[in-house]
């Protein structure tokens, strides 16, 4: 079976991690402690949805979330099928190492310490879905799209990269803050749909 063609990734540009319908990896809540979830959301534009791939050697890169600025990992470092992905702060572990490997559809995100792919668990698809590894499969449920972001300009500016105190801060924390709140009021709405649809049945 032919392979899609590799990803050409920039290491100033930001991308996103697309499954095949669509949605894409975030951080859960955009939570910006260490152990917050990698999980599959609806594509809102936010920077939580958005990744850079940091070069860590032997071709294998770091990916780092844009507005936490703290990279996938394997929970407690493990290799096992089924390990979840969260985030955490840089260090110089193969449990943050990542390759990128074209595939059928997309391309597979295989881990250097594991050799297991990341992977939605259960395979599900929907909002809230936990990533994992897995050992290589057959299906799309491995393979991801990297879209790279066009409008980086557009996108507001994490708030700690400001000067303390200006009003460059108090402007970044105010627009992420609003759509911040947006979007728990966006997710809580859908949740609360998906509880009473089950509840229905």
């Amino acid at each position: 079976m032919k392979k899609a063609a590799q990803s050409v990734i920039l290491e100033d540009a930001f991308y996103k991690i697309a499954a095949p319908n669509g949605r894409v990896l975030e951080v859960a809540d955009f939570n910006t402690e260490n152990g917050a979830a990698v999980q599959l959301w609806d594509d809102a534009g936010q920077p939580w949805q958005q990744w850079s791939f940091v070069p860590a050697g032997g071709g294998s890169y770091r990916i780092k979330n844009r507005f936490t600025g703290k990279v996938i990992d394997l929970a407690f470092r493990g290799t096992v099928q089924g390990t979840l992905l969260h985030q955490w702060s840089e260090v110089s572990h193969k449990s943050q190492q990542w390759l990128l490997e074209p595939g059928a559809r997309g391309t597979r995100i295989r881990s250097v310490l594991a050799g297991k792919c990341v992977d939605l668990a259960e395979m599900c698809t929907s909002n809230g879905a936990r990533a994992q590894i897995w050992a290589d499969v057959d299906g799309g449920n491995q393979e991801w799209r990297i879209l790279r972001v066009q409008d980086r300009q557009s996108q507001p500016r994490r708030a700690e990269d400001a000067a303390p105190g200006s009003f460059e801060e108090s402007e970044a924390k105010t627009v992420l803050q609003r759509r911040h709140e947006e979007e728990l009021v966006r997710k809580i709405g859908g949740r609360n749909k998906e509880t009473k649809h089950r509840g229905k049945r």
